[in-house]
């Protein structure tokens, strides 16, 4: 009768334990990062009497994490890559309205530009199409400014999500390092509270939403983490430790920034970037804003060119040789920003 006792009482504590893991798994169905959780049962030690040996019950061995290191490493690779489109994406458009939208670009300028001076062509003289075609000419200029300042606000504003997302990646690694410090303790991963691990891979993950990552866990389910192809270089995270990562924007290309690795330490450049939030932006301001820039000034220099060209080889009202329409300013980053009319005088 004690035997069975004994058998029943160390099921009905087995199952407890095993529908508290259930409802726990059902209370934590929308929490993000969390794994379900199963209770692994063993058969508790058989006892002897005489020559027979007799079950005495069940015991939970342990709580065991529904967990594949192979889909989690394909859905941090995932990860990667859609963070790396959706800024390349959003800043794209917003490039896209501003340099070909009706009332900022510069189409409607240019051939308000050329129909006024189609019209001044026909009465050279009259200083009413003269004061026309100088008004429409101050309009391209400003229009070609506008354009520079808008690209300007894109620039500052790409460079506030590039620092912001550092800062972001920085204080991860932080937080995984001190969860590495807590993963030690156990000698082995089988060892470690569930929850630890998930936040582990929580933490992961989300570093993985702004730079790809290369990683390796050790027995007890502590991860290095490294930024670059391989665990050789750019080791952001190991063990205990990890490095800062820094954002250098030069101010003579401010189109153009880098990241760097242990800014104050054994300073490296990372290259390696080819996926994640910080990649996308990166490329964004390096293939589309840069490329932007560069031909919006090139065609303020050209228009400039051609234009002053055939303004120097007439004459003025006064009968003077004519002088340049457009002036670009020197002290300007851009050309497009620094393009003016050169007088006032129709």
């Amino acid at each position: 009768m004690t035997d069975i006792v004994s058998v029943s009482s160390s099921a009905v504590i087995a199952y407890q334990k095993a529908l508290g893991t259930v409802s726990n798994n059902i209370a934590n169905v929308s929490t993000a990062g969390y794994s379900r959780q199963e209770v692994t049962l063993e058969a508790n030690p058989v006892a002897q009497s005489g020559k027979v040996f007799f079950g005495t019950g069940v015991m939970v061995e342990g709580v065991k994490r529904n967990y594949d290191a192979f889909i989690e490493t394909n859905l941090r690779n995932s990860n990667s890559d859609l963070a790396a489109q959706e800024p390349m994406v959003s800043y794209t458009n917003r490039v896209i309205d501003i340099m070909g939208g009706p009332s900022m670009g510069l189409s409607s300028a240019i051939d308000q530009f050329f129909n006024s001076a189609r019209s001044l062509s026909a009465d050279p003289a009259s200083t009413v199409m003269r004061g026309s075609f100088l008004r429409d000419s101050e309009s391209l200029a400003s229009r070609f400014g506008e354009l520079s300042s808008q690209l300007n606000l894109i620039q500052e504003e790409t460079n506030q999500s590039l620092q912001s997302s550092v800062a972001d990646l920085n204080t991860l690694a932080k937080q995984l390092a001190q969860v590495n410090g807590q993963l030690v303790k156990h000698k082995y991963a089988s060892e470690q509270p569930a929850d630890l691990l998930d936040q582990r891979d929580n933490l992961l993950r989300n570093i993985s939403s702004y730079a790809h990552i290369t990683t390796q866990f050790n027995e007890s389910g502590a991860v290095v983490v490294s930024l670059g192809p391989s665990l050789s270089r750019d080791l952001l995270v190991d063990g205990v430790n990890t490095k800062i990562v820094s954002l250098e924007v030069d101010p003579k290309t401010p189109d153009k920034a880098s990241l760097l690795l242990d800014k104050f330490g054994q300073v490296s450049t990372l290259t390696g970037l080819n996926s994640g939030k910080l990649s996308g932006l990166l490329a964004f301001k390096e293939q589309v804003l840069g490329s932007s820039f560069s031909a919006l000034d090139t065609l303020a220099n050209k228009l400039t060119t051609e234009v002053n060209a055939v303004q120097v080889a007439g004459i003025d009202a006064y009968g003077n040789p004519g002088t340049a329409l457009f002036k670009i300013d020197g002290n300007a980053v851009h050309a497009s920003s620094g393009m003016q009319v050169a007088f006032t005088d129709p």
